[in-house]
């Protein structure tokens, strides 16, 4: 263990005395020298135009303080300021630009990557105006503060990936008259948490032959602020250019629109405007953070119905109870049917309720089901226009109003107040006029006034099932009801002051979703008896006189018939041979065989020694009337079996004859 102890502390001490020994002997005669623990690349004693400086073999033993002096004093040489056009600064504990860097007029290239720069200095790349490359990447700078590159007007790419930085200042790239060379700006794998409509500035100095491109992929952007007091119209100048939004904290897409004042008309138009100078879509918003709620259906809609805008490439829904993809595989939101794009609406739903907004259907769903009701929610008082009722954090608790106010004139509300029992009474609602569905089924309503039935008469459905109703007010009939109906399963009254309702509802049948249902409860001679089918004598006439007075009028009209009958049997049976001589009529002189295609009329059957004489007899007789006769002894097949023979002669034959005798039975 000592042994290993005394080998670790004598390679610390080598290190130490390697660093501090004196890199060459030049340092002895005031020569350039590469900064201990560092390794340079370049010529440090003749004029050269690139220098890479790189500490990586120095570190963690390397002091900032003497690094610092060490490069301001390497990079002060007049050589290095009148000729170095490329500098490479990297893997160094530097959390200061060091400010010879500043005095190198010639740079056209700096990067100064993998350092531990915290913040960067005013009125020093200013200085460097040839300068048209320049990178910070992996450090820990924190901001980009105004007039940091004013006058860069030949820089092209800017590359500040890695970083810390958290803010920007309104003045850095808003300028379109300053940094119009510039095609890349790179800020992604920050801190930023919003972003302001800069981008359009830089965009507008793009071309097709020469595109910007502005990376802000893996910030913590979800807000889009607008102190820039930006308003986007339509037409202005084109724009040619990429942002790359992917990978950060936005919600929703509507939040970029209403952020930046782009747009006040419709999505298309919006879009339309936004497009490229090559008719691409400008914005990468891809990412897993988006809620996939009603407030970006418009997006959705448009990109369903034109899927090549670009509006939708990469955007995922945030996986939650709603949206669960398997195997936590990315649930793109282009793979989500449209209905499924809805928002709970609960600071300003009823009690016990559940409100749902589904723009894919223009309703706005009242779920009200088995919520102990007892009487219709009262209509809503609108809230302010600074209210946003769609969006999650919205409060309304200091709002007094029983349902939530709809989205636009298109949106209607399906109203689901059903299996509430203590529901006695429909009363009218304000809320009916822009109301598609009422379903009321499942409750204890005993009646339906006039007033109401003319305001919800215009509704798509009306679902009044499993009620107490017994009958309609008369006045119904003046009615001009074009809703769809639903009226099954109550007790209906079928009484003869009720017979109205027969031709009122006959009337209404094609609009009746359930005819089959709508049957009588009272009175108990008509119960079960479907309301439609029956008639006025139905409902008001006395069933036991018109069974009375049916029965007599079938009994005795069944006594005569069969009265009639029995005298007629009775006559013929008395002149029957009269009838058979004259008419040559018998009932059994019939071929019921008329039209079968067989070889035989007659199979005849005999005991072989009844063959002569009666047999034969019986042949010469049948065959000498025209009869067809199949004869064992004459038409049976040799060689076949006797049981296949007598069943082809019965099956080829109309009719068997039998001679049945003695000899017959005993075989």
């Amino acid at each position: 263990m000592f042994q290993a102890y005394f080998s670790k502390m004598w390679t610390t001490l080598l290190a130490v005395i390697l660093l501090t020994f004196p890199k060459n002997v030049a340092t002895e005669n005031n020569a350039p020298a590469c900064p201990r623990g560092c390794n340079c690349v370049g010529d440090l004693t003749t004029p050269s135009s690139q220098l890479t400086i790189d500490c990586t073999q120095g570190l963690p033993y390397i002091d900032e303080k003497q690094l610092t002096h060490q490069l301001n004093s390497l990079l002060s040489a007049d050589h290095f300021i009148e000729r170095l056009t490329s500098l490479t600064i990297r893997n160094t504990p530097l959390t200061r630009v060091p400010a010879s860097i500043c005095k190198l007029v010639k740079l056209t290239a700096l990067r100064i990557d993998n350092n531990r720069f915290t913040k960067l200095p005013d009125n020093c790349f200013i200085k460097l105006a040839r300068l048209a490359s320049l990178s910070m990447q992996t450090n820990s700078i924190d901001g980009l503060q105004d007039g940091l590159f004013d006058g860069l007007q030949n820089l092209v790419t800017l590359e500040l990936t890695n970083n810390n930085i958290s803010y920007i200042g309104l003045r850095v790239f808003s300028n379109s008259s300053d940094l119009t060379s510039l095609r890349l700006v790179d800020l992604g794998n920050n801190n930023l948490t919003s972003l302001e409509p800069w981008w359009y500035y830089r965009c507008i100095l793009g071309s097709k032959t020469s595109p910007v491109r502005i990376e802000l992929w893996g910030n913590l952007i979800s807000n889009f602020t607008n102190e820039l007091q930006f308003k986007f119209r339509c037409p202005m100048k084109q724009h040619c250019c990429t942002i790359n939004l992917s990978l950060n904290r936005v919600p929703y897409l509507i939040d970029l629109y209403t952020g930046w004042n782009i747009g006040s008309g419709s999505l298309l138009d919006a879009w339309y405007c936004l497009r490229n100078i090559d008719g691409t879509y400008p914005f990468d918003m891809g990412g897993n953070y988006y809620e996939c709620d009603c407030t970006d259906y418009p997006f959705y809609k448009l990109a369903s119905i034109l899927p090549r805008t670009g509006l939708l490439d990469g955007v995922c829904c945030k996986v939650t109870d709603k949206f669960v993809s398997p195997m936590t595989e990315r649930l793109f939101a282009l793979s989500v049917p449209l209905s499924e794009f809805t928002c709970q609406l609960s600071d300003c739903c009823p009690s016990k309720c559940q409100c749902v907004y589904r723009p894919d259907n223009v309703t706005l769903h009242v779920y009200c089901s088995a919520a102990n009701l007892s009487s219709l929610p009262l209509d809503l008082a609108l809230p302010p226009k600074s209210y946003d009722i769609y969006k999650p954090d919205a409060n309304f608790s200091s709002l007094s109003y029983h349902l939530p106010p709809l989205p636009n004139s298109q949106v209607k509300y399906k109203l689901d107040f059903s299996n509430n029992k203590f529901l006695r009474r429909l009363e009218r609602r304000p809320y009916f006029d822009n109301t598609s569905i009422l379903d009321v089924s499942n409750c204890a309503l005993t009646e339906i006034t006039v007033e109401v039935l003319k305001d919800v008469s215009y509704l798509s459905l009306i679902n009044l099932r499993g009620n107490m109703l017994q009958s309609f007010p008369r006045e119904a009939a003046t009615v001009n009801i074009s809703a769809r109906l639903l009226i099954g399963g109550n007790p209906w009254r079928c009484s003869c002051d009720d017979s109205w309702m027969i031709g009122w509802l006959q009337s209404l049948s094609p609009k009746i979703s359930d005819p089959g249902d709508i049957t009588c409860a009272s009175p108990s001679r008509m119960y079960g008896k479907n309301v439609l089918k029956s008639t006025v004598d139905d409902f008001c006439v006395d069933p036991v006189k018109r069974v009375l007075t049916i029965t007599l009028s079938a009994a005795s009209s069944v006594v005569s018939v069969v009265m009639i009958l029995l005298m007629t049997v009775m006559l013929i049976y008395k002149l029957r041979v009269k009838f058979f001589k004259r008419f040559k009529f018998h009932p059994f002189d019939r071929d019921e065989c008329v039209g079968e295609n067989m070889e035989y009329d007659v199979f005849l059957c005999c005991s072989s020694q009844d063959e002569v004489p009666h047999g034969r007899r019986i042949l010469r007789e049948l065959e000498a009337n025209g009869y067809r006769v199949c004869y064992h002894e004459r038409d049976f097949l040799p060689g076949s079996l006797i049981t296949d023979n007598v069943g082809q002669g019965i099956e080829g034959s109309k009719r068997t004859v039998c001679l049945i005798s003695d000899n017959f039975l005993k075989r």
